[in-house]
């Protein structure tokens, strides 16, 4: 298979010594006849004379076109725009590849390299050359154009360019799409001769090279097998017309002038090759195209396959089975021509036959078992894997332990590898884990009080075992009674039908008794207030009867007792522990007397008083028999005052008479000191 590519239309070499010197440093020879600027094209090239007859041209590269003089103006009344006079035209034509913006630098030079004026239009977008050449000439305005002085100017589109004010002149026109045609009118304004250079010089659109053709196709007698020779083939419609020259060059470095190269001995793989195809034209002028190809030289294989089995399996060889080691050889025609030799190594690993272990094991729940194996026959590169690998201690040992916690099938794999192949043996083995946790004991920690009894239940087992047995009615019974005086941690180890162990623990926990101590009675007298002190470790209280107290649920409330009472109280502790205790609160009769003497900056002079009393008449007279003082207040005394005057110290009298709560008449006169 080849293909022929256009790379690039030359229509013109200024300097083709150089050019070919710097492709070709070899070709010397042939590229010294190219010495000469050229003015002639041998090509089936468009004159660019109309708009039917525009040049094509892709932006990919520079192009250097010999400009026009003294020419046929471009036909009047079509859309110009900015471009005043259309002296020497000559028409292009351009095809959108990828999308985007395009920017394009023109410029036209003398021979000396002096610029001359350039001026442009430029239409579009078209479906293609022939719809734009009609829209043109029916007067579609120009989209971007200029008529200025001077020698570079810039075509946009996409991008600002054109000169000049007004409709189609100085523009930015929309970004250009694949597929669109765009057409370019360049004029020589000085009518001298000269040339326009122009290339993309900004923007991310590209133009499509198809569009240019130069009469030459290429071909071959590719694809080739190795060894063989590829012939390389050149059409040019342009021949005898004109007399070419060639000039080839490619891969590795190759070269040659002739025409149809005959290349030898090429080893398997791609290959690219192009050729300069020169027409001589005449006044030793030159006209240049590039064509390029690329060819494939397909290998001659030998190819060395290892194939690998296990022992007892079969490998399937072309048209049957094979399960002996050994070569085996194929001669192929492949798709490509080319003989193919297949040889075929067969190599056969050893499979593991056989191992041994058991089929099934039970166990209880929570044992460690192991789990054992023996493969056989005997090679110490086995490789071992168990599946799954829960609650094992390892799972690439011949021999693991297995911490039961379910029933389970494992899986054991035996692998034998060599030169990277593995063969695998695989056997079962079926675990019956018996339950370890059947024991179900309700309570597990409790708390009494000292002296009482716990009843523990335990069920789920087939037989019991409680230990310490101490403070146990039962040391064997599912449902032992607890009477321990201290706290006591008691385990239980029950046994299952078959044959499992499970253990419980059992916390019970003794709390402090309660403490409650109460004098055995008390005094009191009538209207006192008498708050109860206990010595207690209780936080909660019940008092009983409730009468005269100022709470019945604290340790230690307020009394205001009128008779006689015996008062209870139960005391409970935080975890419930209660104690008992009784007081006896004895009411007395009410009793009063006199002070004989008083320090009115201490206090007052009056009656001492425990209970309750009501106060007939409180009288004090000085010696001389005058009144000092008086009330009937009994919560009332003498401060040692008269009229605001504090008085002498010295005796006074004092008379009063009271009547206690029991009905008692208290009648007293007497003497009083009083000092200071």
């Amino acid at each position: 298979m080849s293909m022929s590519r256009k790379i690039l239309k030359m229509n013109r070499i200024s300097n083709p010594t150089k050019f070919l010197l710097n492709c070709l440093g070899a070709l010397v020879a042939t590229a010294v006849m190219l010495l000469s600027p050229n003015r002639s094209f041998a090509q089936p090239t468009p004159t660019g004379a109309s708009c039917a007859d525009a040049i094509p041209f892709c932006t990919g590269t520079t192009y250097v076109f010999p400009n026009s003089t003294n020419a046929t103006p471009a036909p009047g009344g079509l859309g110009y725009q900015c471009l005043a006079s259309q002296p020497n035209p000559i028409w292009y034509y351009m095809k959108i590849a990828n999308p985007g913006t395009l920017q394009i630098t023109v410029n036209q030079y003398n021979a000396a390299m002096n610029g001359l004026d350039v001026d442009f239009a430029m239409w579009g977008p078209f479906n293609s050359l022939a719809e734009a050449c009609v829209m043109i000439n029916a007067g579609t305005p120009a989209i971007q154009s200029s008529y200025s002085a001077a020698s570079t100017e810039t075509v946009g589109i996409g991008l600002p360019g054109g000169v000049g004010a007004g409709v189609g002149c100085a523009t930015t026109p929309p970004a250009a799409l694949t597929g669109q045609y765009y057409v370019l009118l360049l004029t020589n304004f000085s009518n001298q001769p000269g040339t326009f250079q122009f290339s993309q010089t900004a923007g991310t659109a590209t133009t499509d090279c198809s569009i240019i053709t130069c009469g030459v196709t290429l071909s071959s007698n590719s694809p080739i097998c190795a060894g063989d020779t590829m012939r390389l083939f050149v059409d040019n419609t342009n021949e005898p017309e004109y007399t070419y020259s060639y000039i080839w060059e490619g891969t590795n470095g190759f070269t040659s002038t002739d025409k149809e190269p005959v290349i030898a001995n090429l080893a398997p793989g791609n290959y690219h090759y192009q050729v300069y195809a020169i027409a001589h034209l005449a006044n030793n002028e030159y006209d240049t195209c590039i064509e390029e190809i690329d060819v494939v030289v397909n290998p001659v294989f030998e190819t060395v396959i290892d194939e690998y089995i296990c022992s007892g399996d079969s490998f399937f060889w072309y048209d049957h089975y094979i399960s002996t080691a050994g070569t085996y050889d194929s001669l192929f025609h492949t798709v490509t021509g080319c003989d193919s030799l297949v040889r075929t190594n067969l190599h056969v690993i050893q499979r593991p036959e056989r191992i041994d272990m058991l089929d099934s094991i039970i166990a209880c729940q929570y044992d460690s078992v192991p789990l054992e194996s023996n493969t056989l026959p005997y090679n110490p590169g086995y490789t071992y894997n168990w599946s799954p690998g829960t609650n094992l201690s390892a799972t690439n040992q011949p021999n693991v332990w297995f911490a039961a916690d379910a029933s389970r099938t494992y899986i054991l794999t035996v692998t034998n590898t060599e030169d990277g192949i593995s063969c695998s043996l695989k056997d079962t083995i079926d675990v019956i884990v018996n339950p370890g946790d059947f024991l179900q004991v309700p309570i597990t920690d409790t708390g009494i009080c000292p002296t009482e009894t716990v009843h523990i239940i335990a069920s789920g087992a087939h037989t019991y075992e409680w230990s310490p047995s101490t403070y146990l009615d039962d040391a064997y019974s599912s449902s032992p009674k607890a009477t321990p005086h201290t706290s006591t941690l008691y385990t239980l180890i029950g046994t299952s039908e078959k044959g499992c162990t499970d253990t419980q623990t059992v916390m019970i926990t003794v709390h402090p008794g309660a403490t409650m101590e109460l004098p055995d009675f008390v005094n009191i007298y009538q209207g006192e207030v008498y708050q109860f002190t206990p010595l207690t470790n209780a936080s909660f209280f019940k008092w009983f009867p409730d009468a005269g107290l100022s709470n019945t649920e604290i340790a230690n409330p307020k009394l205001t007792a009128t008779v006689d009472t015996r008062y209870f109280v139960t005391a409970r502790t935080e975890h419930g522990c209660e104690a008992t205790d009784s007081i006896d609160v004895w009411v007395k009769e009410t009793v009063m007397d006199m002070p004989n003497a008083f320090n009115p900056n201490q206090t007052q002079f009056k009656a001492e008083m425990r209970g309750i009393a009501r106060l007939e008449s409180f009288e004090i007279y000085n010696r001389w028999g005058q009144k000092v003082f008086e009330t009937q207040n009994i919560e009332q005394g003498w401060d040692g005052y008269l009229n605001g005057v504090p008085q002498p110290m010295g005796v006074y009298i004092y008379k009063i008479e009271a009547t206690t709560i029991e009905g008692k008449a208290f009648k007293k006169t007497g003497n009083v000191t009083l000092v200071r």
